[in-house]
C-alpha cells in the first residue's frame, strides 16, 4: 500500500516536471531573452538548486529522511521559475500605473539596460498624466529596447532634473527650436532636437507648445535624453 502511495506521488511530481519543461520550451526562451539580465541571474541560481534537488530527491527516495529539504528546494525552484516569467510581464505592462514605477524601472535596469542614475529613482509627489513605456531585449539587427518616461510635475522638480543633467557626463543642453515647415500640423509641435520616435509616444495630454523647452541629449549610438518644459510642467525621458 505504501509503495502504491509513493508511486502516485512520484507520478504527480513527474507530471509537474513535464508541465514546467513544456512551458519552458514553448514560452520560456522568449521570456528569457526579453529580460536577459534578470533571467541570467535566475538561471545561475536556479541551475545549482535544481541539481541539488535532483540529488537529494534520489537519496530521499532510496534512504528517506530528506523529505523537508526536498520540499524546500522544490518551492525555491518554483519561485525562481515563476520570477523568470513575472519580470517580462511587468516590463510589458503597467504603463500607466505609477505605483509600479520602481518595479518596472528595476526590471528595465537589471534585465535590459543599465541606465544608472539616468532615470529618476522614484516619482515625485506631483506627478500627473504618467506614462512609462519599457521594451525588452530581442535578438534582431538594429533593434534597441527603448524606454520612455513621461509625466507632468511642478517647477521645483523640473529644476532638480535640470541641475542633475547640467552635471551629467557628456550631456548637451539645447533650447528647443521649432520647425518652420512640415507636411503635418502635428509635427510642427515637435522640437527639432527631440527625436520623432520620442514625440510619437506623447499622448494628447502631453503635447503643448514646446518653444521654450530645455532638451538634454547624451550622444551615443542610440541617443538618450530628457526634455523639460517649464511652461507645461512636462518631463520626458527617453533611453
Amino acid at each position: 500500500m505504501k509503495d502504491s502511495i509513493n508511486e502516485i506521488k512520484d507520478n504527480k511530481w513527474n507530471s509537474i516536471n513535464v508541465l514546467i519543461a513544456t512551458l519552458m520550451m514553448s514560452l520560456g526562451m522568449m521570456f528569457i531573452m526579453y529580460t536577459s539580465g534578470i533571467t541570467t541571474v535566475l538561471f545561475e541560481v536556479g541551475l545549482p538548486v535544481n541539481i541539488v534537488l535532483v540529488l537529494l530527491y534520489k537519496i530521499n527516495k532510496k534512504y528517506g529522511h530528506l523529505g523537508i529539504p526536498v520540499i524546500v528546494l522544490r518551492i525555491i525552484a518554483v519561485i525562481i521559475f515563476v520570477l523568470g516569467f513575472i519580470a517580462p510581464v511587468i516590463l510589458m505592462n503597467f504603463n500607466h500605473t505609477k505605483i509600479m514605477y520602481p518595479v518596472k524601472r528595476f526590471c528595465y535596469n537589471y534585465g535590459v539596460h543599465d541606465t544608472g542614475n539616468f532615470l529618476p529613482e522614484s516619482m515625485p509627489e506631483k506627478c500627473d498624466d504618467y506614462l512609462f513605456i519599457t521594451k525588452g531585449s530581442v535578438v534582431a539587427q538594429d533593434y534597441h529596447a527603448d524606454a520612455y518616461l513621461i509625466f507632468h510635475t511642478d517647477k521645483n522638480t523640473l529644476k532638480k532634473y535640470e541641475e542633475h543633467f547640467n552635471s551629467y557626463d557628456k550631456a548637451e543642453r539645447h533650447t528647443a527650436h521649432m520647425p518652420d515647415k512640415e507636411n503635418s500640423d502635428l509635427w510642427l509641435k515637435c522640437p527639432e532636437e527631440l527625436p520623432r520616435h520620442v514625440f510619437s509616444q506623447l499622448q494628447s495630454e502631453h503635447i503643448h507648445d514646446f518653444g521654450k523647452a530645455i532638451i538634454y541629449t547624451v550622444p551615443a549610438y542610440y541617443v538618450k535624453g530628457c526634455m523639460l518644459d517649464y511652461n507645461s510642467g512636462l518631463a520626458v525621458f527617453w533611453y
